[in-house]
């Protein structure tokens, strides 16, 4: 890939090149830093850009160096950025024609990080036969509709998404695997009288936590043209929905609230033995019930007997929209190739995340991966397969997304029925997109 200033990009390859040594992560600089450029010799060098946390971050320093070693003829050097800064770093950065050649990113901001010009569509990155090895969640996760209909601008090599969580210790049979179930449980084990009171149940009802919900009473936002029908088609769901939620939070046996501080704190103090919420959370609940964690996939939806549809998120590995030099390009399919492997996919287990390679044996004994989190992994994959590929585009982050909140959140605070908040939705979301 050719920039501009070359001559100064070859000086920092060398600068980079004399610290392989450390490429776990270096320390943040407040302004992009530069791509490096091929070196004399035959080695091709790749500036990865990732915002992991610490602890996946030392993983993924493993993986590198396994990798650099293994192929002596390429060398990825990794660098940590501000989860915070990470898009838009990476936009600046390539607007200037330098930056990372690879990127790992949340599946969700590739809609804006497309508009913006920065990735090169990765369609034809892998052969269909190993996309098809991939949780197919994931994959949509990664994908952007256009004019031209859905493009891949990725691979993903993680997932999220949501779950029950419960304390095991509490539970003579299984988990409840329906929302009747589940209250009437949760309202068995509760002591409101107590100080502080005990809960069967802590909700959060945030938005992410709680929409997949709304697919489940029959709630549409879209139809299969993209056109608004919330207010149309998809009303009685929704109504339904939003109606479920407010007699979740005015259920005096029941923490459901839109305050997640009260929520975590009770969770925290284990005062709440279920919960709803992300995989990325699962260390946070082994740490509260140490031993006794159970994970199990969302109950389903009593009378109506249907499945939940949270969303799916996907750490995505991307490239950047000037990485046009064969040599790069084929460097970049070969550690992805590499990150897709199943030794690389059960150290990101082991590590916390999700792997995406369905062939991977969850039931597989692994002295270094312990059969809760394994039991955990495959409660995550069984939802993860019941559920939808989280939206990615700009106008779903910056529209849709604030307008449906705002819609929860004045039927939760008693500012409108349901049915006015509904209708106030479908009208905003008609004017700002411009839908008839």
């Amino acid at each position: 890939m050719t920039f501009p200033r070359q001559i100064r990009w070859i000086l920092v390859t060398l600068l980079v090149l004399l610290t392989l040594a450390g490429c776990g992560g270096a320390a943040v600089g407040p302004t992009p830093t530069a791509a490096p450029a091929a070196a004399p010799s035959a080695r091709t060098v790749l500036l990865l850009w990732h915002a992991w946390p610490y602890a996946q971050s030392r993983a993924l320093a493993g993986l590198l160096e396994r990798f650099n070693r293994a192929n002596p003829s390429i060398q990825i050097v990794s660098q940590m950025r501000p989860a915070a800064r990470l898009r838009a770093d990476m936009v600046d950065a390539m607007a200037e024609g330098v930056g990372p050649h690879l990127a790992i990113v949340p599946s969700h901001t590739l809609g804006g990080l497309v508009d913006d010009g920065a990735l090169l569509p990765a369609d034809d990155l892998l052969p269909s036969s190993e996309l098809a090895r991939l949780l197919p969640a994931a994959v949509g996760a990664a994908q952007v509709d256009g004019a031209a209909g859905a493009t891949l601008y990725g691979i993903p090599i993680t997932f999220d998404t949501l779950a029950l969580f419960y304390n095991k210790a509490n539970f003579t049979g299984d988990p409840p695997a329906d929302t009747d179930t589940m209250l009437q449980v949760a309202r068995d084990i509760a002591n409101v009288d107590s100080a502080p009171p005990y809960w069967g149940l802590a909700y959060t009802l945030s938005l992410d936590r709680t929409i997949g919900y709304m697919y489940a009473f029959g709630g549409r936002i879209f139809d299969e043209q993209g056109q608004v029908v919330l207010g149309v088609d998809g009303r009685a769901g929704a109504e339904a929905w939003l109606t479920w939620l407010l007699s979740l939070r005015e259920d005096p046996e029941i923490l459901a609230s839109v305050d997640g501080v009260a929520v975590d704190n009770a969770l925290n103090t284990q005062r709440a033995l279920m919960t709803i919420d992300w995989a990325h959370a699962a260390a946070s609940y082994s740490a509260i019930w140490p031993g006794s964690l159970g994970v199990a996939p969302l109950p389903r939806l009593s009378g109506a007997n249907e499945a939940p549809r949270p969303y799916v998120q996907s750490d995505v590995l991307v490239l950047n929209a000037r990485l046009g030099d064969a040599a790069e390009r084929a460097a970049a399919t070969a550690f992805t190739r590499y990150m897709l492997a199943e030794a690389a996919q059960r150290e990101l287990l082991r590590a916390g995340y999700q792997p995406v390679l369905m062939s991977l044996d969850l039931r597989e004994e692994d002295p270094a991966v312990p059969p809760a989190l394994r039991e955990a992994a495959a409660a995550f994959r069984a939802q993860a397969e019941a559920g939808q590929p989280m939206p990615n585009s700009r106008a779903a982050n910056e529209v849709v997304w604030s307008v449906l909140a705002d819609m929860q959140g004045s039927v939760l605070r008693r500012l409108l029925t349901p049915a006015q908040a509904v209708d106030g939705a479908d009208a905003s979301l008609r004017a700002r997109l411009q839908s008839p």
